[in-house]
C-alpha cells in the first residue's frame, strides 16, 4: 500500500460518529467537498488559496478524499483504499460515480473559492 494511501486509512480510522452532532449529513459532505477542492486549487487559474508547502497540500488532500470516500459510503458506492495509490485517478473515477448516483459533485470542478464558509477546519473525525 503506498504511503498516501496508509495516510488516508489512518485519517479514515477516526470514528466520524463520535463528533457531538453525529456523522455529516450528505448535504453537509458536499459543501465541504466542494470547500476542500476549492483549498486544493482545482480548476482554478489561479489558486492563491492553494497549500503552497507539502505537508499542508498533503493535509488538503487527505480531508478531501476523506470527504469523498464519506460520500460514497452513504451511496454504497464501492471504493478501495489501495486504488488510492493514484489518488487524482481514484478521485476522478470516485467523482463520476458520484455523480452517476445524482450527488452534484461536477461543481467541485468549477466552483468559485467557498474557504470563507468554512472558518477552521473540522477535526480529523469530521
Amino acid at each position: 500500500m503506498s504511503m498516501y494511501s496508509e495516510l488516508l486509512a489512518m485519517s479514515l480510522s477516526v470514528d466520524a460518529d463520535t463528533a457531538p452532532d453525529g456523522p455529516p449529513s450528505e448535504e453537509r459532505l458536499v459543501e465541504l467537498l466542494l470547500a476542500y477542492r476549492d483549498r486544493l486549487g482545482v480548476g482554478c487559474d489561479s489558486p492563491s488559496s492553494a497549500p503552497s508547502d507539502t505537508p499542508s497540500r498533503i493535509a488538503a488532500e487527505i480531508r478531501y478524499d476523506r470527504t469523498l470516500v464519506e460520500l460514497c459510503q452513504l451511496h454504497a458506492i464501492p471504493w478501495d483504499i489501495r486504488r488510492f495509490a493514484c489518488p487524482a485517478c481514484e478521485r476522478r473515477r470516485l467523482e463520476e460515480e458520484l455523480e452517476g448516483a445524482g450527488v452534484d459533485v461536477g461543481g467541485a470542478r468549477t466552483a468559485q473559492p467557498r474557504t470563507a464558509d468554512l472558518g477552521q477546519d473540522p477535526p480529523a473525525g469530521s
